[in-house]
């Protein structure tokens, strides 16, 4: 009877120590935005709007309406020089088709921008992980809302695989906004003569 006593004042005191043990998925998670951060690549913890949800979790017993989302990381790549020309956009893999340029993602705004600008924005947006749920462009950044479901073994490979990724996107937004600023206009003052 003493030793289960021992051992109940022995787990009471050092059972709270094994809850502030991160757990396998903490670990990876970590591991994952580490590597991001060695890229430059801000990642935040976020929620989004949930567009697979079922019917009855878009509506309570009582017929009030819910907003259902989803947990995930936003993951932020910075401009190098911002690209106020380039088109803006917000895009979500949803569950029907949108009718915007790039397949299988529907689209928050209007899309602007030309033929070749959304032919080659398509072709990376392909290229993000299945799990990704929105992608996103604008003068001074690209991001990825991802679920980061990617396997322990896979964790830096994916994030490096992200990173290839945002940074097509990036390099995208500044081809666009090359092409739509002339060259000769200088923006910091009058010119001088």
């Amino acid at each position: 009877m003493n030793w289960l006593i021992i051992a109940l004042i022995l787990l009471a005191a050092f059972g709270p120590i094994f809850w502030l043990v991160p757990s396998r998925t903490d670990r990876r998670l970590a591991k994952m935005r580490a590597r991001a951060r060695v890229h430059g690549i801000q990642v935040e913890v976020t929620q989004l709007a949930d567009l697979h949800a079922p019917p009855t979790a878009r509506v309570t017993a009582g017929g009030r309406r819910l907003e259902p989302t989803v947990q995930c990381a936003v993951y932020r790549l910075g401009l190098r020089q911002p690209a106020k020309a380039a088109p803006r956009w917000n895009i979500l893999r949803g569950p029907e088709p949108s009718g915007g340029p790039v397949a299988g993602w529907q689209w928050e705004s209007a899309a602007d921008g030309d033929a070749e600008y959304w032919q080659r924005v398509a072709e990376v947006v392909r290229m993000l992980p299945a799990d990704a749920l929105a992608c996103a462009a604008d003068a001074s950044q690209v991001a990825c809302w991802w679920r980061e479901r990617a396997s322990s073994e896979n964790a830096v490979a994916s994030v490096d695989a992200l990173h290839e990724t945002l940074t097509k996107l990036a390099e995208i937004q500044g081809a666009a906004h090359a092409r739509s600023t002339p060259d000769d206009v200088v923006s910091d003052g009058p010119a001088t003569t």
